[in-house]
């Protein structure tokens, strides 16, 4: 059954007859303060200018467009239907990331206590989106800017810093923590001031009271669950305190990258620079992403839900439909902290990048690479096969080498998608209490197990006579059979569809033909598609 939260009657009017769609843009216009504004200034043209430029305090400055950004409901990517999994949209900001929202806190706050004032020099060591948001809220309160980041950071970032005004300094690729020590530095010498949101308590003060009070109000009270990647903390730390004001059993979730993965904004901190201003106790549970899955769901969001998003979003994301097949009747809510565009130059978005999708993957990340297989070609089948041995790229089974090469073939002949599950090594697997094997729908006994996935559920499974088969080729034609019985009719080439990048060359050249020959632009009734 759908989540309540979303049951409710929907807004009505948007297409509507003409007399009812006015009466209710009236109706929006008395209510907007800006278009009431801008109807009381049209009247008044006649108005002198002294009278018109005292009423143009009312029209809203970039800065008040910082906050109150979308939170919208996954459609397709969340197979649990008894929960409901939200975004939160804070690319929407005005310069494009949440972390606009801790800028503008953490410079009217220093203002407020004597700190800086317009015309000042700020430091501040930076990955990326907040150097960005302070370089907004510099440019438009008056401070000069010298941003220090990692030399590892994609070019757009570097532009829209540049764009800004901000003076940007680069350390060796992927050393946070370099940068963050001479900004110290560079302040201990005269030359600026650092508003260091890594301690700055202003940081998570500008959550507390926006993004939790907007987060309470959208959901109407009913959030359970928060998840939000962890860099500052400030956004985790300022919703966390605000939420278990108000309910303490919401649980409050915090994403790091996993051992070696490299997410932009995301950090696993040596404690000596774990930020100041994190406190353990606010956090129920931390949960650690790799760069594969984060990458991976940040293409899906983007096919199949139309969020573009950056890889530390698709990272929250994974996390919260990890969640989502753990929990029932849940309200989970998750930041989507900035936009894909940041990322175009690092070939994230690629055509080889996607094409590599999906990876194998474990058992922990099973939950989000299943959601994303809607973004592939159907057919879709799951093969949960053997981690590679030791000294090995081969499964350290048996049975599943055999099945390998002959699962991937059959999957690719049928147009659809195989995803590879790693169940564990093997003292993991023999365990009777692996995830696997009490999941309420798949209940593996055994590996090798193929399964034809279908609408978030397994809709067949080859199992026992799979890990029965002797030979490879008695493997491949279990496999075949089974692939065919799922999917019987092979999709048949049409007239005039394009399924290929050759038949896409052919039409091209036709139609330049055609229109070479006759002089002129031909015809859309020339061609039949």
């Amino acid at each position: 059954m759908p989540h309540p939260l979303w049951s409710q009657p929907q807004l009505s009017g948007i297409f509507c007859p003409t007399t009812q769609f006015t009466r209710q843009a009236k109706s929006h216009c008395s209510r907007s303060p800006t278009l009431r504004c801008a109807q009381e200034m049209v009247s008044g043209v006649h108005q002198r200018p002294s009278q018109i430029s005292k009423q143009t305090h009312q029209f809203p400055t970039i800065e008040e467009y910082v906050g109150n950004t979308p939170l919208v409901r996954l459609q397709r990517l969340s197979s649990n239907p008894s929960n409901v999994v939200l975004a939160k949209l804070e690319g929407n900001n005005p310069a494009g990331s949440v972390k606009d929202r801790p800028a503008m806190s953490m410079i009217r706050e220093a203002e407020a206590k004597g700190v800086i004032k317009p015309g000042d020099t700020i430091i501040e060591p930076t990955s990326g989106n907040t150097g960005i948001a302070l370089a907004m809220a510099a440019a438009i309160s008056g401070y000069r800017l010298k941003l220090i980041m990692p030399a590892n950071m994609s070019e757009e970032r570097r532009a829209c810093m540049a764009a800004y005004g901000a003076e940007l300094i680069t350390v060796p690729a992927g050393n946070m923590e370099l940068a963050r020590d001479l900004a110290q530095q560079m302040q201990a010498r005269g030359m600026g001031t650092v508003l260091d949101q890594f301690a700055n308590s202003d940081n998570p003060l500008g959550h507390y009271r926006a993004t939790g009070p907007e987060l309470w109000e959208q959901t109407q009270g009913r959030i359970t669950h928060f998840v939000s990647s962890m860099g500052t903390t400030g956004t985790l730390m300022g919703v966390s305190r605000f939420l278990k004001e108000r309910n303490p059993d919401i649980q409050m979730i915090g994403l790091q990258p996993s051992e070696g993965a490299a997410i932009a904004g995301i950090r696993k901190w040596p404690k000596e620079y774990l930020p100041k201003i994190f406190q353990e106790q606010r956090v129920d549970r931390v949960m650690e992403i790799g760069q594969r899955e984060a990458e991976a769901t940040m293409r899906a969001l983007a096919k199949v839900e139309g969020i573009f998003a950056g890889v530390s979003s698709g990272g929250a994301v994974s996390a919260a439909l990890r969640l989502s097949a753990e929990v029932e009747d849940a309200v989970i809510v998750c930041i989507v902290c900035d936009r894909g565009d940041r990322y175009l130059s690092t070939g994230v978005f690629s055509e080889e990048a996607a094409a590599a999708d999906p990876q194998p993957c474990s058992v922990r990340e099973f939950p989000s690479a299943a959601s994303c297989l809607i973004s592939h070609p159907e057919p879709h089948f799951i093969l949960f096969t053997a981690d590679p041995g030791p000294d090995t790229e081969e499964p350290w089974c048996p049975d599943c080498a055999r099945c390998l090469q002959p699962a991937r073939a059959r999957a690719a002949e049928a147009g659809g998608t195989l995803l590879e599950v790693q169940v564990g090594p093997r003292a993991v697997w023999k365990d009777k209490q692996h995830p696997l094997r009490h999941h309420p729908s798949l209940q593996l006994t055994g590996i090798p197990t193929l399964v034809h996935w279908q609408n978030g559920m397994p809709a067949a499974k080859l199992g026992p006579e799979l890990e029965a088969a002797a030979t490879s080729e008695e493997a491949d034609q279990l496999i075949q059979q089974f692939v065919q019985q799922q999917h019987p009719q092979r999709h048949q080439k049409c007239q005039g569809v394009a399924e290929d990048a050759e038949d896409v060359q052919e039409m091209i050249q036709q139609l330049q033909n055609a229109s070479t020959q006759h002089g002129t632009q031909l015809s859309r009734h020339s061609f039949q598609l």
